[in-house]
């Protein structure tokens, strides 16, 4: 009973020094980090324990918390924004705030390791952004310009969107802007529906100049704007010479007559919305797809893409490669397939039906009376099953045809 009373009573040790001094007895190396010219508010108090533990931490640096966990327990306002955000920036959903910030000290604004431009080559490629013609945000290093540095309500965290943000600089009632433009009332639409936001690498330099993306829709190249939309002068000037599918197909004839033979179109294609997937002016991609890969594709079949995150996914289409099995416009084959459906599988798996379960014409499926194809048991996008199978091999997927005898 003496001995923990004795315990329970004992003073706090006396330490040596107080504050950093006591840190810095032994952090030594480390003093000259701390007195830049602006202080992180901890450090300027000597409060060195606001942020790290002492004795013991589970975290890297004696943290007593993730990092980001603990720069929000005081900027709580912060992270408040952030949560409510449409578009964070992936150091903060990555918690890396010191991967901008300093801890410490800085003789930057807002505790920056480094400035403008630089701090954003940190991570970004700083060659993408050094083409030929450059947008003058960028070349003057003002990324914040344009872009909020932790999160926005628009997509690349934009500070407003690209129908407002462009004429915070540009003029929409400035002649020279009114002629580049062929005279048609711009000052409402997307810009980067055309333009690049940051550089552009198109051969044709009056194209180059006004940042055109790099691959240009010919008539827009040519600024040929009434081949699509009426003049400049019409009461509606952005309106549509036809409608969409009759404009398109007045140059893609051959296009037409193809898919006018195929039993099977794709559905934007058969009911005209070209646009769902082309850009109908300039694009990032080729071919002027809106996007790429399984990104374009998503828009419209999100249970294919859902498909994609179970625990066997199809290579494939994992890849975003959806091209390697169906075709963008018609196709001969249901399913938009490429060829007939074995024949697509036997294009990666050359030997697989001369030794698995029969299948092709002379093997009938019970459940359906049809041909009995590699999809009959596996699913081309995936699955919970190993071998991206419609159910367990052990019994499962077998007695869904092969009913057991009863007797």
């Amino acid at each position: 009973m003496f001995i923990s009373i004795g315990i329970g009573l004992a003073a706090a040790p006396n330490l040596k020094q107080s504050g950093s001094k006591l840190c810095l007895s032994c952090h030594q190396d480390d003093a000259s980090r701390f007195n830049k010219s602006l202080v992180h508010s901890p450090v300027k108090q000597d409060d060195c324990v606001v942020c790290h533990n002492p004795h013991t931490a589970r975290y890297q640096f004696m943290l007593p918390q993730e990092a980001a966990d603990l720069c929000f327990s005081c900027h709580m306002g912060e992270k408040q924004k952030f949560s409510q955000s449409a578009y964070v920036h992936t150091a903060v959903q990555q918690g890396q705030c010191t991967g901008c910030h300093d801890p410490h000290s800085s003789n930057n604004e807002y505790l920056q390791q480094k400035t403008g431009k630089d701090l954003c080559y940190s991570c970004h490629q700083q060659e993408e952004f050094e083409q030929e013609a450059v947008h003058f945000p960028v070349a003057a290093g003002e990324c914040l310009t344009c872009h909020d540095p932790h999160a926005s309500e628009f997509k690349s965290q934009l500070r407003d969107s690209p129908e407002q943000l462009c004429f915070n600089c540009h003029d929409a009632q400035d002649a020279a802007f009114n002629r580049a433009h062929n005279q048609y009332p711009v000052s409402k639409s997307n810009c980067l529906m055309c333009h690049a936001a940051h550089t552009s690498s198109v051969s044709n330099p009056v194209l180059a100049n006004a940042l055109s993306l790099p691959y240009v829709h010919v008539p827009f190249g040519k600024k040929m704007c009434d081949s699509c939309h009426v003049s400049s002068d019409a009461s509606d000037p952005l309106r549509l010479r036809a409608a969409p599918t009759e404009l398109c197909y007045r140059c893609h004839s051959s296009m037409k007559n193809q898919m006018s033979s195929q039993p099977y179109v794709h559905v934007p294609v058969k009911d005209g919305l070209c646009v769902n997937c082309h850009a109908p002016h300039a694009s990032e991609n080729e071919h002027l797809l809106l996007r790429t890969g399984k990104e374009l594709c998503a828009d419209c079949h999100p249970d294919s893409m859902k498909k994609l995150e179970a625990s066997y996914a199809h290579n494939p289409a994992a890849q975003g490669q959806c091209m390697k099995c169906h075709r963008p416009h018609d196709s001969q084959n249901d399913g938009l397939l490429i060829s007939e459906s074995i024949a697509v599988c036997e294009t990666c798996h050359e030997s697989q039906g001369q030794f698995t379960h029969p299948v092709g014409k002379d093997t009938i499926d019970p459940r359906n009376q049809r041909i009995v194809t590699c999809v009959s048991c596996h699913d081309a996008h995936g699955t919970e099953y190993e071998y991206v199978l419609l159910a367990d091999r052990e019994r499962d997927l077998c007695i869904q045809c092969h009913k057991m005898a009863t007797h």
